[in-house]
């Protein structure tokens, strides 16, 4: 950038307009927060389990919409809880009552609403009772799930208020596959899941006729000593009306699949993954009734503002009106727009004004300057002072000359003005000094 650009007219002005329209935008970035991203991350859980199942729907209606959705598997919500905190997911679905507040000192997880029953399905061996305290256990024959999975912490919580201890050798971690498979050979006496009917596994389990599905007698005990979970009951039949699947009405205990997010994630994706939630969700099943998820009861972790907006006051104006790729931009123009209507539009005003006031400061100094020498011209006594003030004065015709090089052209009409009033000074001193030359000659 040339100095002669830096000292043109304007040029200060135009400066000062990018770096205000620079700082501009760097305030409303972060007033407004970041624009909705492109992608996410969304921890599910094992391949092929329900949350692996809803996490690949999720993904198609997402991507519909113009998010895209990078799908992970994990071992479930101990594990999804991890991966919200260390920030290698976005989203994840988490079992209630697996949250643990003191592996979170800094809350980076936050609910965004709980999305179904997700019942715990305990299956043991005929003659097996797990309630009955005398039963003793072979080394490794109680399944409990993958480690760091929701399944695990709430059958731990189980044993212990049972009077087990969760140390034994007859306790191990297994994937919910590999333990359906030991439980059909005999080589488990009890397994633990928590997951949805509609998974094939344990509609497989309800069918055999050498394993029993535990029912809870005591289930207010349970869910007032054990967070999360609450007392499900299902009827004789209503899984397999046919097939009578349960045979008897049985009582379940059940946590809520939950939906979880970091504490900083953009409030449109937020209500984008809720919308997508509702309709996943609402329709209800053989369990859950119809329009009650997604809701906020049955969410054990702290809230996400812009969930419990949503939830409890429907979605924003620009959400509703405007499809998600539009969102992006309409953020980007508000970025945009701001410093327009905040810097450039009063600057494009004060520009005519800031020019009237430079063109008066130019013709006022060197105006100033000219009436010096004026003065010295006419207060001159002899030649020698004369031509002095006459070379000064030819100085100065030559620095403007020079520094109108550098003025736009509609301010040469003052210029001129300015160069007539110095050649009538220069011609009268020039006279008179031919005069005092003459004089003394004589």
């Amino acid at each position: 950038m040339s100095s002669r650009w830096l000292n043109a007219p304007y040029a200060r002005a135009w400066i000062a307009g990018i770096v205000l329209t620079i700082a501009l935008v760097a305030l409303s970035a972060y007033v407004m927060g970041e624009s909705p991203p492109r992608k996410i991350v969304l921890a599910t859980g094992q391949p092929g389990g329900v949350y692996d199942q809803f996490g690949r729907e999720y993904q198609l209606r997402l991507g519909r919409h113009g998010l895209k959705v990078q799908l992970v598997h994990s071992a479930g919500s101990i594990d999804n809880f991890r991966r919200i905190i260390e920030g290698t997911a976005d989203v994840a679905f988490a079992q209630s009552g697996t949250y643990e507040p003191a592996l979170d000192p800094d809350r980076k997880v936050t609910g965004l609403a709980a999305i179904y029953y997700e019942p715990l399905w305990i299956f043991a061996r005929r003659g097996v009772d797990l309630e009955d305290r005398k039963t003793e256990f072979r080394a490794r024959s109680v399944a409990v799930g993958p480690r760091n999975s929701g399944t695990e912490a709430v059958a731990k919580a189980i044993i212990a208020e049972q009077g087990y201890d969760i140390g034994t050798s007859a306790i191990v971690n297994m994937p919910f596959a590999d333990s359906r498979a030991a439980l059909m050979e005999g080589r488990l006496d009890v397994a633990f899941f928590v997951t949805s009917y509609r998974d094939p596994g344990i509609m497989a389990l309800l069918r055999r006729r050498d394993l029993a599905l535990t029912t809870f007698r005591r289930e207010a005990a349970y869910t007032r000593k054990i967070r999360g979970l609450i007392p499900l009951r299902v009827p004789e039949g209503l899984l397999d009306l046919r097939d009578n699947i349960p045979a008897e009405n049985i009582t379940l205990l059940s946590p809520s699949a939950m939906l979880v997010a970091r504490h900083d994630i953009n409030p449109r994706v937020v209500e984008l993954v809720l919308k997508i939630a509702q309709s996943v969700h609402g329709p209800g099943d053989l369990l859950d009734p119809p329009l009650k998820f997604p809701s906020l009861e049955g969410l054990d972790v702290p809230m996400n503002e812009a969930a419990e907006t949503y939830l409890t006051s429907g979605e924003s104006f620009l959400s509703r009106y405007l499809p998600y790729r539009a969102l992006r931009w309409i953020l980007l123009l508000k970025l945009l727009l701001l410093p327009l209507v905040a810097v450039w539009l009063p600057l494009i005003r004060l520009a005519p004004m800031v020019a009237g006031w430079r063109k008066g400061r130019w013709v006022k100094r060197y105006y100033a300057r000219l009436r010096d020498v004026e003065e010295k011209l006419a207060t001159a006594q002899d030649p020698v002072e004369l031509r002095s003030a006459v070379s000064e004065l030819e100085a100065l015709r030559a620095e403007v000359q020079t520094a109108s090089r550098k003025l736009p052209l509609q301010q040469q009409q003052d210029v001129y003005h300015w160069r007539l009033h110095a050649h009538l000074l220069l011609g009268e001193a020039t006279e008179r000094l031919a005069r005092m030359e003459a004089e003394g000659a004589r």
